[in-house]
Formats: C-alpha cells, structure tokens, sequence
C-alpha cells in the first residue's frame, strides 16, 4: 500500500449508519475513500453522502476496510477477505479505552464509549455511542452493543449477539452466541444461545 494511502479507509455499507461511521472515522483521523455495496449492484458509481459507491471487487488490493452495514457481517467480512482487504478498528476520540484492554482487527468503537480494564473485544464488534463496558468482559466476535449499553465486569457475551439500546448487562453473567437482548432490557441471570430475551429483568420470548 502507498504511503500516501496508509489513513484512507473504506466503509462497507452504504446505509445511514455507514454515514455515521464515516464521521467518527474521520474524527479519528482517516480518511474515507468510498463506501463499499455488498448487496445491491445497482449503487454501485453512485454518490453516497459525498463518497463514491464501489463494488468489493473493485477495491484496490490490501485496502483497510471496516464493517457499517447491517446484516450478517461474518458474510460481508468472508467477502472481503477474499479481495484481500485487511480489516482495521475504528476509535473515535473522545471514547476511552484502558491501557489494559484489547480489541481485535474490524472493531468500532463510538463516541464516549467506555472499555474497562483486562476486557477482551472479538473481531468486527461494534460498540456504539456512549456504551459502557466494565472490567474483564469477553465479547465475542461480530457482537453488536448498540447506543447506551451497559456491562458489567466479568460479562462474557457470544459471537453474533445483538445487545439494544440502554440494554444493562449485570455482573458475572453469560450471554450466549446469536442471542438478541432487546432495547431497555436489564439482563439478571445468563441467557442461552439464540435466545430471545426483553423486559425488566429480562425473560425469554419467541416473536
């Protein structure tokens, strides 16, 4: 990769959430060089928000791509690894991440997000804006904690999982792999995988 190309990154989606990460990327210091589709070929050459629309296989070889579209992103992620993109982690500025912590390669972090000490984030989890993450939580890969989620210390969340909006977390609990929790909930005891859960305190349900 060019020196000169060493900050340019490019989004994969092109929804209204790949507008928002466009800016935090930028607040952080990158530039974005273009959305990319990973459905609908038809966008592709369009104007998105003031950035062009490409295909993945049109990417230039070794770009640093991160995940902002919805659906399955373990598929998005297998697609541009077969283009040779490399993934990177997205931090914006004014979230704080403790000199203990770690985060793997695709992750994005949002404004005033917290990660706490010795905790341990998987491949292309997204932790939005304002989320709050206590000491020694493991999450999964392709996690999803969305605006204002709180979790305790010694949480440990499963790949695939989607947490919603203002969810709470307890302490020392377990939350399964392709479980949802939804907005609101506050989750007391652990949650099995594919599980459903919603309320105060969170129960199971089957939409």
């Amino acid at each position: 990769m060019a020196p000169d190309a060493k900050r340019q990154l490019y989004l994969a989606g092109t929804g209204t959430f790949a507008t928002q990460v466009a800016a935090w990327a930028t607040d952080a210091g990158w530039e974005v060089a273009g959305l990319v589709e990973m459905c609908d070929r038809s966008r592709v050459g369009r104007i998105l928000s003031g950035h062009r629309v490409l295909a993945p296989d049109s990417l230039p070889e070794g770009s640093q791509v991160v995940i902002a579209a919805g659906g399955d992103r373990s598929a998005h992620h297998a697609v541009l690894r077969d283009v040779d993109c490399h993934s990177v982690t997205v931090v914006h500025p004014t979230s704080h991440l403790s000199s203990s912590a770690r985060l793997a390669a695709g992750c994005i972090v949002g404004p005033s997000a917290v990660i706490d000490a010795e905790t341990v984030i998987g491949e292309h989890t997204l932790i939005s804006r304002g989320t709050l993450i206590g000491h020694h939580v493991r999450a999964g890969n392709f996690v999803s904690l969305l605006p204002g989620v709180n979790v305790g210390g010694n949480v440990e969340v499963g790949d695939r999982t989607s947490v919603g909006m203002g969810a709470v977390l307890v302490n020392a609990i377990r939350v399964g792999t392709d479980a949802t929790i939804a907005a609101g909930a506050v989750v007391v005891r652990p949650v099995a995988d594919g599980a459903r859960v919603q309320g105060v305190p969170a129960r199971e349900y089957r939409p």
